[in-house]
């Protein structure tokens, strides 16, 4: 997104610009043809589900770790750290590092799976990353899964240093949906010989349409943060009386409240809730802790809260909920 388009946006706000103007603005803003790049969080910016500045062990499921990547190992062990501050290609940026812990015929691999179809089906597309390896075997791969077609980039020199990686296919009629696979593999995303020790380092994941691989793309971090909301997104575990939204007292024990997402969510996610027993109530300047918590009413735009505090407060009554670092509630709607 280019620096006069972000201006045009907010110029258009500012000088009250009608609401189907404003949101064709806003959806220019996704991945629709505007953003060269169609892979998300290619620099690594956003990591909603924890830190993981220190090595995280993988598991052999596949499970996402910062946003829109999923990572695994397969017969082997490993892990995966996401490093912060690192200089690639004379440029300032996070990566994402696979090591493995464990050697064997195996694979340690990173993928994100790209939710659009359509705009591939018979394209040439270039695959592309920086990549910084010990192992000859590393490589990034697209994965027409209609197609069942697997395109592999250069391999990497194993020489230690970042290598520019990338890969041009014409995706098939019926490519179907898409993959990007990264690690090191061979190049059908099979098995290889893995030592201890072997890494695989991996910055400015970018996946564009045309022959040629261009400079990566850099979207501002509120544009990808955004972008990975509309997959994941979750609220609480900040600070203890952080707010997390108004409530309704219908009757003595039930309590309703609403949850707005900060964007439409790609389908109705599934909810998950950690420490749904620190949410607290507070009506009337009387606090209590709630003594269940149900999510219902779930869209892709909003939740329903119904929390429930027996003998407290009286009906008609309204006040807001509050949670504390153990109350975290997840909504998930990745691919």
């Amino acid at each position: 997104m280019s620096k006069a388009r972000n201006l045009s946006l907010l110029s258009a706000v500012e000088a009250g610009a009608t609401a189907d103007q404003t949101k064709a603005d806003i959806d220019a803003l996704g991945i629709n043809g505007v953003n060269k790049n169609w892979i998300i969080n290619g620099d690594f910016q956003v990591s909603q589900r924890g830190a993981f500045t220190s090595a995280t062990a993988l598991t052999t499921s596949s499970v996402f770790h910062l946003d829109r990547f999923k990572s695994k190992h397969n017969n082997i062990s490993g892990t995966l750290t996401h490093k912060l501050a690192q200089t690639v290609d004379g440029k300032v940026t996070n990566t994402m590092l696979l090591t493995a812990t464990a050697g064997s015929n195996g694979r340690v691999e990173g993928v994100q799976r790209i939710e659009a179809t359509q705009p591939f089906v018979s394209q040439t597309i270039t695959f592309s990353a920086w990549v910084k390896s010990n192992s000859a075997s590393s490589r990034i791969i697209i994965h027409q899964n209609g197609a069942n077609i697997q395109t592999s980039s250069n391999q990497h020199t194993g020489g230690g240093a970042f290598e520019l990686l990338k890969g041009t296919v014409t995706c098939a009629a019926n490519s179907g949906d898409l993959y990007l696979y990264a690690g090191i593999q061979a190049a059908g995303t099979g098995n290889v010989a893995i030592a201890n020790g072997h890494y695989f380092e991996m910055a400015f994941v970018q996946v564009e349409h045309g022959s040629v691989a261009t400079d990566f793309e850099h979207r501002i971090y509120g544009e990808e943060l955004a972008l990975c909301q509309r997959y994941y997104y979750k609220i609480g575990g900040l600070a203890v009386n952080q707010p997390i939204c108004n409530i309704s007292v219908w009757s003595g024990s039930d309590n309703y409240g609403v949850i707005d997402f900060p964007h439409e969510m790609r389908a109705a996610p599934t909810v998950t809730i950690a420490g749904a027993t620190s949410y607290t109530l507070l009506v009337d300047a009387v606090t209590a802790t709630s003594t269940s918590l149900v999510i219902q009413g779930i869209t892709k735009q909003s939740c329903e809260l119904l929390i429930r505090r027996s003998g407290v407060f009286g009906g008609g009554k309204s006040g807001w909920v509050r949670g504390t670092t153990a109350t975290i509630t997840k909504f998930d709607a990745e691919l």
